[in-house]
């Protein structure tokens, strides 16, 4: 829910989207030089080869497209529960509207796709601008736990914000990390 209010002070701050977007930003910089690389050879030696990579140059603007938009997110945990930060918005999922907090994990070839659960105890905000996207209704995680939860996308920073979760999260909401297949987690995973 959108808070007029903001972190407390001793908030752990994880700036993920500026991470994301600077490891994106490092693979556009290898296909622009690619594709420059490409059109030199074509140029130096005459041989038409090179051109073929003018297509991966064009889809340079669309890799960028999202990382560049969400790049001032930011994530952080206190006491209060769990902000999502973006721009001069702030949305809060507070501890006690939850009914459990943990970790999905699923491996696909030689990556590790990660995503942060917050089971509510209650309805989720699907028309919150900043939450609704976060919203996903899949098998409870246990019983006792609500098919429609948030589910956050922490791959690229799951080592802090695993350790943010067993500094803030209560104890008796954290059930971990759980194990989920490829296709169980990629279908909820955020657009």
């Amino acid at each position: 829910m959108i808070s007029d209010s903001r972190p407390d002070l001793d908030a752990t701050f994880i700036r993920h989207g500026l991470r994301r977007f600077l490891w994106v930003l490092a693979v556009v910089v290898i296909i622009v030089v690619v594709c420059v690389g490409g059109l030199v050879n074509v140029l130096v030696t005459g041989k038409a080869g090179g051109w073929l990579l003018v297509p991966l140059g064009l889809f340079v603007p669309l890799l960028l497209r999202k990382p560049w938009r969400l790049r001032h997110e930011v994530t952080a945990l206190d006491g209060n529960g769990f902000w999502l930060l973006s721009g001069k918005q702030a949305a809060l999922i507070p501890w006690d509207s939850l009914a459990g907090v943990g970790i999905y994990w699923a491996r696909a070839n030689k990556t590790i796709y990660y995503s942060l659960e917050l089971c509510p105890l209650g309805e989720t905000h699907g028309d919150d601008p900043l939450l609704g996207p976060l919203v996903r209704e899949a098998e409870p995680l246990r019983s006792g736990l609500p098919r429609h939860r948030y589910r956050f996308d922490i791959s690229d920073s799951f080592p802090v914000h695993e350790k943010a979760l067993r500094r803030w999260a209560p104890a008796e909401l954290w059930f971990g990390r759980e194990e989920r297949t490829r296709a169980e987690m990629l279908a909820g995973m955020a657009p």
